[in-house]
């Protein structure tokens, strides 16, 4: 998601000195062609619209269709009633982007309409897939609504990447996913977002078609929902019925699912302050490894009656808030045997139920959950747990349970034992910026890797299959980090996941991939949306100070989209001191309204720049300073935005760094452009 630190800097462009390019010595390169908008060339059918996701088939005409101030959205007759309120969404969207909302109506389309059905009869598109036939008038089918809107996400991208917001590549589209659910969690249980911030992200999930949201509702921080029936269990931070109907009717506009999940028995440490009844007396089952759990109260105690009452109401008064057909139980990380065959009340208790092993009783209480759950006509969905790292039960979770298979990196066999599964493998999907330093370290998605070489399976065998795939982002150890701390290490996984999941033809890499990304910006109404990223292709670097002999710190690394390489100025034999500067050119002056900054990636802290100046200027020459200010001492990629300005060159000069030491570095820097500019200036 393009969630970033943002300095957003209304000032006046100040004349400094004229400066020279370079210093003797200085080293420059060019960057190799990255992705960027096709144009087809004369007689040449039209390439696929650089979409996210892809498109999965594609058939090029030739010429484009273009909106016209006569342009309509047109339903047919038989599909008004369903159609009629996504059609104004997608209306008020392209008005964001064409400046002139399409009038919606009913009737027959002429040259310029679009026009949206939903009477597909093709069974491979299934709920979610769509056609669109791009000729004088762009039609759209699907066999419901959830694949017109999906359409329509397509479309927005589409015209958003033509220069002029108007028109799209003809040809024939037809697109439909991998997986059912697409989804992201996110642990607001230990660190609480504001309504505003989530229905942001389902805003940008919509737009990369991703249909679930499972929110982790209570952990040790807190329980996050205002119940009546219960008070003073909510945490301060924590949300009421009303906001949670807010939330569910703006995902609904947006086909996003609000899943809830209310973890038990364990990860109950507000439960159990609450009602300090419902704990464990034995400390082997009161306290848990995971963090959070040292405080005690970690686990119910389920062999009591009041907790299973407790817990029964608790489920009666959270099931009717929400709309989704799921609801998520948890039942992960309670500890593991040794732990459980040493408190003597869960042992008497499974000898008392004649159950085989103490396990028992934690696998037949999530199947109690199961049949409360079933009660209201909904699904339960649990993380796997029962029988990983060695855990012995004689009975299984029932077959009806979803389950988050987080722990294995390929589903496969626990769909074998005919189970349906989310898979959210720890390696290649989870998201905790608490833990990892460095990009593949535990929590730090190493997205090169995933969208490389992760296979994303869908087996469906003996009765299981693969619902869905999912980003898991837990805010353990980081819970007074910014929003933008966490989504700096969620972007990526994100957008490659509704790749990935999507079925879409691979590119060469994943820093193509997501350079094409940036190419598209957010959706209408995002912080992202009226900056694009200018694509590197033909831009040349130079720089006072490069290492070259200890490691790869050329300065042409901030040019290829790809993280794992980093700028860093010279410290072989010895450095030089501050300022350090890095400068590109464009080969022509462009419109830009800011750039974004990506320090090293890898852990370490030297060459993270301090305080800092970005100058502009249109001959090399004569430079203008567009911003100044300093960057935060962390991995966090920061946004800066300026007013408007045109340049060929621009320079970050790095007067200090951020731990004081004669360094200058980045990972990347990549500039940005107003959602308006149509190319190189002609002046």
């Amino acid at each position: 998601m393009r969630r970033f630190i943002r300095h957003v800097l209304p000032v006046v462009l100040l004349v400094v000195g004229a400066a020279p390019l370079g210093v003797a010595g200085a080293a420059s390169a060019s960057a190799s062609a990255s992705a960027s908008p096709v144009t087809a060339a004369a007689g040449a059918v039209n390439p696929a619209p650089a979409v996210q996701p892809g498109i999965r088939e594609w058939r090029g005409g030739h010429g484009e269709f273009r909106l016209t101030p006569r342009s309509r959205i047109v339903l047919g007759g038989a599909d008004a009633a369903e159609l009629r309120s996504m059609a104004r969404t997608f209306a008020t969207d392209l008005g964001a982007l064409a400046g002139r909302i399409l009038p919606v109506v009913t009737g027959t389309p002429k040259a310029g309409d679009i026009a949206l059905r939903s009477r597909s009869a093709d069974a491979q598109l299934g709920a979610q897939g769509y056609v669109l036939n791009i000729g004088n008038v762009l039609e759209v089918d699907a066999t419901g609504d959830t694949g017109v809107f999906y359409a329509t996400q397509t479309i927005e991208q589409a015209i958003k990447l033509d220069d002029r917001h108007t028109s799209i590549p003809r040809g024939t589209a037809r697109d439909w996913p991998d997986v059912e659910q697409r989804a992201q969690m996110l642990d607001v249980g230990r660190k609480f977002f504001s309504i505003g911030y989530l229905k942001t992200q389902i805003r940008e999930m919509a737009w990369q078609k991703l249909t679930t949201f499972h929110l982790h509702l209570t952990d040790w921080e807190g329980f996050r929902i205002q119940l009546p029936q219960f008070p003073g269990l909510a945490a301060a931070d924590s949300y009421s019925p009303a906001d949670l109907r807010e939330l569910q009717d703006y995902a609904r506009t947006y086909h996003v699912d609000v899943i809830p999940e209310i973890d038990l028995p364990g990860h109950a440490t507000p439960l159990t302050t609450y009602d300090p009844k419902l704990r464990f007396a034995c400390t082997s089952m009161d306290q848990g490894k995971w963090p959070g759990g040292e405080l005690g109260g970690w686990t119910l105690d389920i062999t009591k009656q009041h907790t299973r009452d407790f817990v029964h109401d608790l489920l009666e008064a959270v099931i009717p808030l929400f709309d989704s057909k799921y609801v998520h139980v948890g039942g992960d990380e309670i500890g593991l045997d040794d732990k459980k065959n040493a408190c003597p009340e869960l042992v008497s208790y499974k000898n008392a139920r004649g159950f085989g092993y103490t396990g028992d009783v934690f696998v037949d209480f999530l199947n109690t959950l199961n049949k409360q759950v079933r009660s209201h006509g909904r699904t339960t969905e649990a993380w796997e747990w029962w029988d990983q790292y060695g855990q012995q039960s004689s009975i299984a979770p029932d077959r009806t349970i979803v389950l988050d298979d987080y722990i294995d990196s390929d589903p496969s066999p626990l769909v074998a034992k005919g189970y349906t599964v989310v898979a959210s493998p720890e390696p290649v999907l989870y998201v905790s910026p608490g833990f990892g330093q460095k990009i593949g370290d535990y929590g730090y998605v190493d997205v090169g890797d995933t969208y490389e070489n992760y296979a994303f399976p869908t087996p469906a065998v003996g009765g299981g299959r693969v619902l869905g795939y999912k980003v898991s982002r837990w805010s353990d150890s980081a819970e007074t980090q910014s929003t933008a701390f966490f989504d700096h290490f969620a972007r990526r996984p994100l957008e490659v996941l509704a790749e990935r999941t999507w079925g879409s033809p691979r590119v060469p890499s994943a820093w193509t991939f997501l350079s094409q990304v940036d190419a598209i910006g957010g959706p209408p109404g995002s912080t992202a949306f009226s900056l694009r990223a200018l694509p590197k292709a033909g831009m040349t670097v130079s720089t006072d100070s490069e290492e070259t002999t200890a490691e790869d710190g050329r300065a042409i690394n901030v040019l290829d989209d790809n993280p794992y390489s980093a700028w860093h100025t010279a410290y072989s034999p010895a450095a030089a001191p501050m300022p350090h500067h890095i400068t590109l050119d464009l080969g022509a002056n462009r419109q830009l309204a800011g750039f974004r900054y990506l320090p090293r990636q890898d852990a370490g802290t030297n060459g993270r720049i301090g305080a800092w100046t970005f100058d502009v200027s249109s001959d090399g020459v004569h430079w203008r300073t567009a911003a100044r200010g300093t960057f935060a001492d962390d991995q966090t990629e920061e946004e800066i935005t300026f007013p408007t300005t045109s340049a060929r060159h621009v320079r970050l000069t790095a007067t200090s760094a951020a731990n004081g030491l004669p360094y200058a570095g980045a990972a990347e820097l990549t500039l940005l452009r107003p959602d308006s500019d149509s190319g190189p200036d002609k002046s």
